[in-house]
């Protein structure tokens, strides 16, 4: 059986401990619409968690390296320090307003 979108992001285990949760605990049963929402719910759940501490983990790392770059925390050009270094590390495409000056390259290179 097929679950939702968030698939991808989530290893199979936890699918399949997702799976046993909606059958076991919540007792629905396969090919159940109920028993697919109950699958495809937690996997999107267990995918935002994972998505939600890898950009903490960047933005703790970002934190230091911007500081080390001798920025100050609550300064415009530290905030977008430290937004850059996570899209850098997420390799996520950026949606900031970058401050008047050109952002901080603290990879060393483009």
């Amino acid at each position: 059986m097929a679950v939702g979108a968030h698939a991808a992001s989530v290893p199979a285990a936890q699918i399949d401990t997702v799976k046993r949760v909606c059958r076991d605990t919540m007792g629905l049963a396969a090919p159940n619409t109920d028993y697919v929402a109950c699958v495809d719910s937690l996997t999107g759940s267990l995918a935002e968690a994972a998505t939600n501490r890898a950009q903490a983990a960047a933005d703790v790392a970002g934190q230091s390296a911007c500081g080390q770059q001798g920025l100050k925390p609550d300064t415009p050009d530290y905030a977008m320090c430290v937004l850059n270094y996570r899209d850098k590390t997420l390799g996520t495409r950026p949606a900031h307003v970058a401050s008047a000056q050109n952002p901080i390259d603290i990879t060393g290179g483009n």
